[in-house]
């Protein structure tokens, strides 16, 4: 079984071998056993009692006050990643029990048809409990050519129905999610076969091109690239086009700006091929980038031309603050491939027990402390000037943390630094995107169960949504209109 699970190309055939090695060592006992010190199993089992109960006797406004109040993210810490630790598939039959009941009961109040819960008090209470309740949200940091590894993450993901209608990326992860989020939902399994998407994104400048254009690599290439991959839309009309939500990085090339966060909300009539393009323009590397927005007039203009742009994993790599804000996400999952990042971010999820992680993690914010602290004096006495951009910049990678609830990661190895800025083989590309793969699938219950519930919330929305509701007109008429809510704006029917 460890063979058919170190070699398995699915998540079928990799869920069924760790499954059965769960059971061979002992552990599904462990999984039938409620009770556990990392979570309020008394408090879940109770409230499952309940739910059940509420159904069987069709007690739903009882049902309905229940939710209403007591649905919360993470609640009894059931998200805590010490239960997903000890099994390789899943973790205790009551947390999964809980969420599936909880699941079951929004849809069939969703499609309940009862006289005390008319259509408009219905979509208030969904409207109201997705917002208490939060959203998920898959981040995918910068990385190069090492984000190819994004490419597996969200194939693992879209194969299970699990990739998070929030999607965030910066540098190469902005170019997988701006793929994404640039088709239509029946378009994105083609994205999945290495041989539908185009990845030739170097080409070195010759020396005299390099002095003239203060640049290593020539953007027309990458330029090139983006194009063949992300659709020429604006972030309102891709938001359109695939109902998702796709925010895209960017910093500010000069002083007196702050790093971006693009989306159909921000900047609606942005177009996303060339805030990609910024947001890949690594200093040294790539020249600066000025954004292209849609005018009044349907045309495309240069936005702010005095303004350029470049890498947006330098000061913004992972946007949590911001997508919290604007989009109601309380629970993230990470692609992390940065390298100057991979080398010293532990591969346990936050607040893991252990004294070896704690003491690493303890010596890595001292040092990390120590440099903030060194730079810090050394911007404060700077004037500006030349040095002062690339303390800024050292000060803002230091300052940012690349992790999230969820936390998925290559293997650091010298093939893959060689690789950072190669344009890969297809056996490459091939390799790259298996081990995404085999590196979500181990997450891929923990994510199922954590974000099952928002999803439900999600769905029924969209359902509700589509049916309209009901609004009082001045002279008293009720009057059936469709709601011109986010999932409106998105093209959701």
């Amino acid at each position: 079984m460890n063979r058919e699970l170190a070699h398995a190309t699915d998540y079928r055939t990799w869920y069924e071998a760790a499954d059965e090695l769960d059971r061979r060592d002992g552990l599904t006992e462990w999984k039938e056993d409620d009770t556990s010190d990392d979570y309020d199993w008394r408090l879940i089992r109770s409230r499952l009692r309940q739910i059940r109960q509420y159904r069987e006797d069709r007690a739903w406004i009882k049902l309905i006050h229940h939710l209403r109040q007591g649905l919360h993210w993470n609640l009894g810490n059931t998200g805590n990643p010490e239960l997903y630790g000890i099994c390789r598939v899943s973790t205790k039959h009551l947390i999964r029990d809980y969420i599936t009941e909880v699941a079951s009961a929004l849809n069939e109040l969703c499609d309940l048809e009862l006289p005390e819960f008319p259509h408009a008090v219905k979509l208030k209470f969904f409207e109201e409990v997705a917002k208490s309740y939060g959203r998920s949200a898959l981040m995918l940091s910068g990385g190069a050519t090492l984000g190819l590894f994004h490419v597996g993450v969200v194939k693992a993901l879209f194969r299970e129905g699990l990739v998070p209608t929030v999607m965030s990326g910066s540098s190469a992860g902005s170019v997988v999610a701006a793929t994404v989020g640039t088709r239509a939902p029946h378009e994105v399994e083609e994205l999945m076969d290495p041989e539908s998407a185009y990845y030739h994104f170097w080409r070195i400048l010759p020396i005299r091109h390099m002095l003239r254009r203060g640049a290593v690599m020539d953007q027309s290439q990458l330029k090139r690239a983006i194009a063949k991959n992300v659709k020429d839309l604006t972030f309102e009309e891709a938001a359109r086009l695939s109902g998702r939500i796709t925010n895209i990085t960017v910093s500010p090339a000069g002083v007196n700006q702050q790093p971006r966060l693009l989306n159909y909300l921000t900047f609606p009539y942005l177009y996303m091929r060339e805030a990609v393009l910024a947001s890949c323009a690594v200093p040294i590397l790539f020249p600066p980038v000025m954004l292209m927005t849609q005018d009044e007039n349907g045309e495309r203009v240069p936005y702010m031309p005095l303004l350029r742009w470049n890498d947006g994993s330098l000061k913004s790599d992972l946007p949590t603050l911001r997508l919290r804000r604007l989009h109601n996400v309380n629970h993230f999952i990470v692609s992390q491939t940065n390298p100057h990042v991979l080398p010293f971010v532990s591969r346990h999820e936050p607040n893991t027990r252990g004294l070896l992680r704690a003491a690493r993690n303890y010596a890595f914010s001292s040092i990390s402390g120590q440099a903030r602290s060194i730079l810090d004096l050394a911007r404060s006495n700077m004037p500006n000037g030349v040095l002062r951009t690339p303390l800024d910049t050292a000060s803002s990678i230091l300052d940012q943390d690349y992790r999230g609830h969820i936390n998925i990661f290559p293997e650091v190895s010298i093939w893959r630094y060689a690789n950072v800025t190669a344009n890969p083989t297809m056996e490459s590309i091939k390799r790259f995107m298996l081990e995404g793969e085999r590196a979500t699938w181990p997450r891929i219950e923990m994510i199922r169960n954590q974000s099952l519930i928002s999803q439900t919330l999600d769905q029924c929305m969209e359902k509700l949504e589509s049916l309209g509701t009901v609004v009082d007109l001045p002279r008293g008429k009720p009057e059936l209109r469709v709601v011109k809510g986010e999932r409106a704006r998105l093209g959701k029917p």
